[in-house]
């Protein structure tokens, strides 16, 4: 069973090196891609937003979620499991867990920009409520600008995608944490 939580200062050293394995799923899909380096937890958690953590029952660190709060407006900047933790329910219980600590927080809805084929990319967010954005609204060109001098479209078509918290289809739960963290 996977715990989500508020990351605490002791877990920032180990969330680079998760989402240094989540890259290499794209490393098998794309051959070696030249992505920017893995953000480490200590810059992550300098950021407005919210970051959070999946821990496994033996207190591994297997994933996190990190939405950037942009002046009101929340965007799912990162979210990674590790390889060998995957494809058990780890990813959603932490989109949803990062869903309801910003409508808790008075949001209504979260981007995030992702591929919009690779089936753990685009497919996956659709399936929880996610449909394409169009066109780019003004708080979001700043990220757009800061992801050219990697032209990640070169790998495969990318797109920016929006979740509303309101639309009933996709209810959003309780926290699985005490907030505020």
């Amino acid at each position: 069973m996977v715990t989500v939580r508020p990351a605490e200062a002791a877990d920032l050293p180990a969330l680079a090196a998760i989402e240094d394995a989540g890259d290499t799923r794209f490393a098998e899909l794309f051959g070696s891609p030249d992505w920017p380096a893995a953000t480490s937890g200590e810059e992550r958690a300098a950021v407005p937003g919210i970051l959070l953590v999946a821990v496994d029952d033996d207190g591994t660190l297997v994933g996190f979620a990190h939405a950037l709060d942009l002046d009101g407006h929340w965007h799912l900047e990162q979210i990674t499991v590790h390889p060998a933790h995957g494809r058990r329910g780890t990813g959603t219980r932490l989109l949803e867990a990062t869903h309801a600590e910003v409508a808790r927080r008075g949001g209504t809805e979260v981007t995030l920009t992702t591929y919009a084929d690779v089936p753990w990319n685009g497919p996956w967010y659709s399936r929880h409520g996610y449909a394409v954005l169009e066109p780019l609204p003004d708080h979001l060109r700043p990220l757009e600008v800061s992801d050219e001098p990697f032209d990640l479209a070169r790998h495969a078509r990318r797109v920016t995608m929006v979740r509303d918290l309101r639309d009933r289809r996709y209810p959003v739960g309780g926290l699985p944490f005490e907030p505020g963290g």
